[in-house]
């Protein structure tokens, strides 16, 4: 799994090269695209277990998937390349260290992305396409119970994004997660939604009450796009904090 990594990691520059010069899209398809800190080998299988359910066409609703990108993270992946990977991409799904609004991708280098100083994602005009952006980290997707005006740092990378989903609390990961994710999304099921049912079935219920393991799920979404699912979902909103609204599990 770690050298299929390693592998396409190699190949990124001649791609990287190809779609300066040619410009080569494929946006008729919906494409995926999974990206891992280099860290702990769990990020590695965590990106695996949702992408391997997406190596062929994957036809969904209307839409077909696929995922296209598999790659170590880097900072560049989300600021100044973001046309060219993560923002390329329909959805992204990253693993990685975090804290509030911050993505590591590299433990060795201590190097990683703050969201808040990230250019817009989702918006067509300057070359973005993302509409689903997934992040396996611990306390990344603020929420209302941690700012008061939760939805200030998100505005920025909301241009045409629909929807981002995380952990607002430390969490952990190497379990059954990214896999039940994607047969859930596979099934069509709502893209928040199955994110938050997908973290509860790693709980256990014991003396009437829920495990706080594996870590309580956010997500930052807009009134219109609310109930996007994979097969179908709404326009692209306008952006900015505008109808944005915030789930949270607690």
């Amino acid at each position: 799994m770690k050298n299929t990594t390693l592998r396409r990691w190699q190949l990124l520059p001649v791609l990287f090269s190809l779609l300066l010069s040619t410009g080569v899209s494929m946006a008729a398809d919906r494409e995926i695209g999974g990206y891992v800190d280099r860290a702990e080998d769990r990020f590695v299988r965590n990106v695996w277990n949702f992408i391997k359910n997406f190596q062929g066409w994957q036809n969904i609703g209307s839409h077909r998937y696929q995922e296209v990108q598999y790659y170590w993270a880097e900072p560049f992946e989300f600021n100044t390349s973001h046309q060219y990977f993560v923002d390329k991409m329909d959805l992204a799904y990253v693993a990685a260290h975090g804290s509030a609004y911050y993505v590591q991708t590299n433990q060795s280098t201590g190097t990683g992305v703050d969201l808040r100083d990230c250019p817009a994602y989702g918006d067509l005009a300057t070359g973005g396409d993302l509409e689903f952006m997934i992040i396996e980290s611990c306390s990344t997707v603020a929420s209302a119970p941690e700012v008061a005006d939760w939805w200030t740092p998100w505005t920025s990378i909301f241009q045409g994004l629909h929807q981002l989903a995380g952990f607002r609390t430390l969490s952990y990961s190497d379990n059954g997660i990214p896999n039940r994710y994607a047969n859930k999304l596979k099934a069509n099921g709502g893209v928040w939604q199955s994110w938050f049912s997908a973290v509860d079935g790693e709980r256990t219920y014991s003396g009437g009450t829920y495990s706080e393991y594996p870590g309580f799920a956010s997500a930052i979404i807009y009134t219109t796009t609310e109930n996007d699912r994979l097969g179908s979902y709404a326009a692209d909103p306008a952006g900015g904090s505008a109808n944005m609204k915030t789930w949270w599990q607690y």
